[in-house]
C-alpha cells in the first residue's frame, strides 16, 4: 500500500508557491529592467500570486498544484511577448534613425547644390542625422528654394497658388534607402543580448556602425564575423538566461523546504555551473523532502493503528525505520496483531494480520478467519482517518480473507507488548 500524509502534501504545495514567488520576483526584474512593465501588471500578477496562497489555505491542494505551473509558464512566456515587443520597439526606432540620417544626407547635398550658407555646427549637426538639424535646415532649403530659379521639386510647390511644404511631407517623400538584412538581423541579435543578458554589446556595436561607411571587403568581413559571433552569443544568452531561471525557482523551493541555498554570483555562471548547481540543489529538495516525508507516514501508520487499539509505545517509528519492520499486538485481541514492513523512505508499506503463540500454542486456528476479517475492516478505518486528515491510503493488492492461513509469530510467554519480529516474514496475508 501507498501512503500520503496531508504534511507532505503541504510541502509539495508550498514549494510550488515558492516557485512561483521566484518566477514572479524575476518577471518583475527584468520587466523594469527593459522598461516593459507597469505598476498595474505588476498589481494583476500579484493577486494571482495571492490566489494560489489561498488555495493553500482553503486546503485545496490538488488546484494548487495544476495551477501553480501553469502561472510559472505564463510569467516566463508573457515576459518573452514583452521583450519581443520591446525589440520591435527599437527595430522601428533604428529604421525611423537610419530614415533621418539618410534624409540629413540628402538635405545636405541639395543645399550644396543651391549654395545655401549654413553654420558649421548646423552642418555637422545634420552629418549626425539630428532631429532639430533637420527641421532647421529644411526652413533654409525652402527659403533657398524660392530664391532660386533653377530649384525644381520644392521650388515648383512654392509656386503662385500651390500650397507649401511641410518638413513632414519633405521627409515622408524622401525615397527610402534599401535595408540590409543582415545589418538588421545582428540589430536584432544585439538589443536581444542587452535586454535577457545585460551584456556589454559597445564593441560589436561599434563595429556594426563602421559597416555603413567601410569598403566592401571591410563591409564583407565585419559582417561576417558579427553574424558569427553574435549567433553564438546569443544562442548562449539565451540558455543561460533559461537556467538561472530554473535555478532561481529551485533555489526557491531548497530555501521553503528547509535548506540553505548556496550564495553564488548566477550573473556569471557559465551553463555548465547552472546546470550542476541545479541538480544539485533539486537532489538536496528531495532529500530534505523524502526524509520528513517518511516521517510523516510512519506516524500517520503508527497513529492511526494505535487509535484502532494496537499497542504502539515511544520510539516504535524509530525502529520502524531502522528495521523496516514491526509488529504490534491488538489490545482487545493479545493473541493477535499487526506486522508491518516498510521500505526505504516508507513510499510503501505492507501491513497483515498475525498471530502470537508461545511455546508453540496460540490461538485456535478457527479464529484466524475473524481475526482477518477484522484487520479488513481496520484498514478502511484508517483508510478513511488518513483522508479526512488530508492524505490517503491506495492498496495497491490485497489477498481475500481466507486465501492463505495466517502467519504466526513466537514470542515469550512472558511477553505482553509489542514484540519486533526477527524471524523471516511468510507473505501470506498481505496488504500491499
Amino acid at each position: 500500500m501507498r501512503i500520503v500524509t496531508r504534511e507532505e502534501i503541504l510541502e509539495i504545495c508550498q514549494g510550488h508557491l515558492a516557485r512561483v514567488d521566484a518566477a514572479l520576483a524575476e518577471w518583475v526584474r527584468v520587466g523594469r529592467r527593459n522598461d516593459c512593465i507597469d505598476e498595474e501588471a505588476v498589481t494583476t500578477a500579484n493577486r494571482r500570486r495571492d490566489a494560489l496562497a489561498a488555495l493553500i489555505r482553503a486546503d485545496r491542494f490538488m488546484d494548487l498544484q495544476k495551477q501553480a505551473p501553469v502561472e510559472e509558464e505564463f510569467l516566463r512566456a508573457d515576459m518573452q511577448r514583452r521583450l519581443a515587443a520591446v525589440a520591435a520597439e527599437q527595430a522601428a526606432a533604428r529604421s525611423k534613425e537610419r530614415r533621418g540620417r539618410e534624409a540629413a544626407a540628402t538635405l545636405l547635398r541639395r543645399l550644396g547644390e543651391l549654395g545655401a550658407p549654413l553654420e558649421p555646427s548646423l552642418a555637422a549637426a545634420l552629418e549626425r542625422g539630428d532631429p532639430q538639424a533637420l527641421a532647421a535646415g529644411f526652413a533654409i532649403l525652402a527659403d533657398a528654394s524660392a530664391a532660386s530659379p533653377a530649384a525644381t521639386g520644392l521650388a515648383a510647390s512654392l509656386k503662385d497658388g500651390a500650397p507649401a511644404a511641410s518638413f513632414a511631407d519633405w521627409l515622408a517623400a524622401q525615397p527610402a534607402a534599401p535595408v540590409d538584412a543582415a545589418v538588421e538581423r545582428i540589430a536584432a541579435r544585439l538589443d536581444e543580448l542587452d535586454a535577457i543578458a545585460g551584456v556589454d554589446t559597445a564593441g560589436q556595436r561599434a563595429r556594426l556602425d563602421e559597416v555603413a561607411s567601410a569598403a566592401p571587403a571591410r563591409r564583407r568581413l565585419l559582417l561576417e564575423g558579427l553574424e558569427v559571433e553574435t549567433g553564438r552569443s546569443l544562442t548562449d544568452a539565451r540558455r543561460r538566461a533559461s537556467l538561472r531561471s530554473d535555478l532561481l525557482l529551485v533555489r526557491a523551493e531548497l530555501v521553503a523546504a528547509g535548506g540553505a541555498a548556496a550564495d553564488a554570483d548566477l550573473e556569471h555562471m557559465d551553463a555548465s555551473a547552472l546546470e550542476a548547481a541545479i541538480a544539485s540543489q533539486q537532489a538536496a529538495v528531495e532529500a530534505l523532502r523524502a526524509g520528513r516525508a517518511a516521517a510523516a507516514r510512519r506516524a500517520a501508520v503508527l497513529e492511526g493503528l494505535s487509535s484502532l487499539g494496537y499497542e504502539v509505545t515511544e520510539g516504535m517509528s524509530t525502529s520502524l525505520a531502522d528495521d523496516g519492520r514491526l509488529v504490534l499486538r491488538s489490545a482487545a485481541r493479545p493473541d493477535y496483531g499487526v506486522e508491518i514492513s516498510a521500505v526505504a523512505g516508507a513510499e510503501r508499506m505492507q501491513m497483515r494480520p498475525v498471530a502470537f503463540e508461545a511455546s508453540g500454542v496460540g490461538p485456535d486456528p478457527g479464529r484466524d478467519r475473524d481475526a482477518e476479517t477484522i484487520w479488513c475492516g481496520d484498514v478502511s478505518t484508517l483508510q478513511d482517518a488518513l483522508a479526512a486528515a488530508g492524505g490517503g491510503l491506495v492498496i495497491d493488492r490485497a489477498l481475500p480473507v481466507g486465501a492463505t492461513p495466517l502467519k504466526r509469530i513466537a514470542v515469550e510467554r512472558s511477553e505482553g507488548v509489542a514484540s519486533a519480529a526477527d524471524a523471516p516474514a511468510r507473505r501470506e496475508r498481505t496488504l500491499r
